[in-house]
């Protein structure tokens, strides 16, 4: 079988099993399954595969196939400037998680080593970033899955930003307490998809990304009242808190931090055109 032929028969199983993408997934598992890049891919379309490139190369497809999630399998997810680590303990981070680090980036404009506060940091994906661009910030992430935590720990040595970001294992803000009152930042994509909408999610999210990373674990919007209760008491005055939402979420987000004392300063939109960040900031 060719490269050529690989990919064909690869893209015509994926579509076959209902994936969004199923050309570029064949392409990424392919070049995955053959340690290249795009260029080596394309070069030798017209080359013949081992039978063990084959074997590894279909055994990946199928598994996409059965919409296990492509980064599961190539064990990496694309994510503002780095390539970061990913596994079944962590959410796979998201584009428009961006956003989160584009509005910290923004508040943290004019302060001179900022002290941020990542809550539910999950692969570290948010904290790492923030501390690639900003050397001189102290950041702290916290995550209730030692799991997680692990992973985040992982993605820190490999980016080579070891040391750069204290990791707390707890709920929230509650491991970082003693940071009353220093803390300029809250950043947080805490875990908001109500469970009732778990059924009408994607595969790949459903059955394999972490359940208590996903589904809100109080009632609606009630992690949102919990995180901005206790930012309100970490914060210093004038002192942001940044939060992601979920479609259709932003106003009543945006209504509970003011009822908890932080009054809403705007909302981001993603390229979708949905409201996802709700910045707000202590008086």
């Amino acid at each position: 079988m060719t490269v050529a032929d690989a990919l064909r028969r690869a893209e015509q199983r994926l579509r076959a099993a209902g994936v969004s993408q199923p050309a570029l997934d064949a392409e990424t598992l392919l070049r995955h399954a053959l340690g290249c890049d795009r260029a080596a891919v394309i070069a030798r379309r017209g080359d013949t595969l081992s039978a063990a490139e084959e074997k590894g190369f279909l055994a990946l497809v199928e598994q996409r196939a059965s919409r296990r999630p492509l980064q599961h399998l190539t064990g990496t997810q694309a994510f503002w400037r780095h390539d970061f680590v990913v596994s079944p303990a962590v959410l796979v981070p998201r584009p428009e998680t961006e956003l989160l680090v584009e509005a910290a980036l923004r508040a943290m404009r004019g302060l001179t080593a900022p002290v941020v506060v990542d809550a539910g940091t999950g692969s570290g994906c948010i904290a790492l970033s923030l501390a690639a661009e900003r050397p001189d910030a102290a950041l702290h992430a916290t995550d209730v899955s030692p799991a997680a935590l692990e992973v985040a720990r992982d993605n820190a040595r490999r980016l080579g930003l070891d040391g750069r970001v204290a990791w707390h294992e707890g709920d929230l803000l509650a491991p970082v307490a003693h940071l009353r009152g220093a803390v300029h930042l809250v950043v947080s994509n805490p875990p908001y998809v109500h469970p009732a909408d778990l059924p009408g999610l994607a595969p790949e999210v459903r059955d394999h990304e972490p359940r208590p990373a996903l589904l809100a674990p109080d009632p609606p919007y009630g992690i949102y009242e919990r995180l901005a209760r206790q930012s309100r008491d970490l914060l210093r005055p004038g002192g942001h808190l940044l939060v992601e939402v979920g479609a259709g979420m932003a106003e009543q987000v945006a209504q509970k931090l003011d009822a908890a004392g932080l009054p809403p300063t705007e909302t981001r939109r993603d390229l979708a055109g949905i409201p996802r960040v709700v910045a707000s900031r202590r008086p």
